[in-house]
């Protein structure tokens, strides 16, 4: 990884923000690490990467959190976090150094909003939304629904997307719900690795059709795949996920890249100590 591209200034554009609005800002993106409540000896150690992931985000200006942070996460009325008390605490440490928090529910993590909302004061509507970034016009979206379309995939967005898919998934048991989810997941990992390169034909389809969008950038997750994208003005970005690699984006000074931790894991150099 560690691929580059600059934001187009272009004339609309500058009009929009100018050129100092550019400088001085720094988000960082990460989605798709699918943590599990009972983690292995190597999810572990991928939480412990994460862990130190997260304290890069201290004192940068945003985080995002692009969905699927969590690989299980319903709304039941005692339903225990335990198995992702180490990320909650770190996320803490990272609120409490002044770093802004945003998070889009993922197909699997979309029922933590509102937990999230009053953890950490992050917006309680967890769907795609377009926010000013340093700037810049970044239209923040989990993914799922845009690019990929397996079965398994639609399946489970059925059970968390929708209301008559939430009613059904509440009367099972936690354990039933938490092996069925478990079960998709798997089936619509496998399906998003092997169709990386019709995806990337599906997003540059739909990335040709934003003519009028009102957003410069888009960053999602969802297909476990990097990628980035160029048409006219705006651009398109997708997360590798924390699987194969350690990917995450960067925001900085008005420029995008794409990352991963285990390559590149202090970026921030030029970051002044608040």
């Amino acid at each position: 990884m560690g691929t580059v591209f600059r934001v187009a200034r272009s004339a609309s554009f500058l009009h929009i923000c100018g050129m100092s609005d550019l400088h001085g800002s720094t988000t960082l993106f990460v989605a798709d690490s699918h943590f599990h409540l009972v983690p292995d000896a190597a999810e572990a150690r991928r939480v412990a990467a994460f862990v130190r992931f997260l304290e890069l985000a201290h004192g940068v200006d945003d985080l995002v959190l692009l969905g699927d942070i969590f690989d299980f996460w319903f709304d039941y009325p005692h339903f225990r976090l335990d198995g992702y008390d180490e990320i909650l605490g770190a996320l803490d440490d990272v609120r409490n150094t002044g770093t802004r928090l945003h998070f889009i529910g993922g197909n699997h993590d979309i029922w933590a909003a509102d937990y999230f909302h009053r953890r950490y004061g992050t917006d309680p509507d967890a769907n795609a939304r377009i926010l000013e970034l340093g700037g810049i016009r970044v239209l923040l979206n989990h993914g799922d629904g845009l690019l990929g379309y397996d079965w398994a995939y639609n399946t489970f967005r059925a059970i968390v997307r929708n209301r008559a898919g939430i009613l059904l998934a509440k009367s099972l048991h936690p354990e039933t719900l938490y092996a069925l989810s478990t079960w998709l997941s798997g089936a619509s990992r496998s399906a998003t690795r092997d169709e990386s390169e019709k995806i990337v034909t599906k997003g540059r389809r739909w990335l040709k059709q934003q003519d009028d969008a009102p957003w410069d950038l888009m960053v999602m997750g969802h297909v476990h795949h990097a990628f980035e994208l160029v048409a006219g003005p705006r651009r398109m970005a997708a997360l590798a996920g924390w699987f194969d690699t350690l990917g995450y984006g960067l925001l900085m000074d008005g420029r995008f890249r794409l990352l991963d931790f285990a390559e590149t894991p202090d970026p921030l150099d030029r970051i002044p100590t608040r």
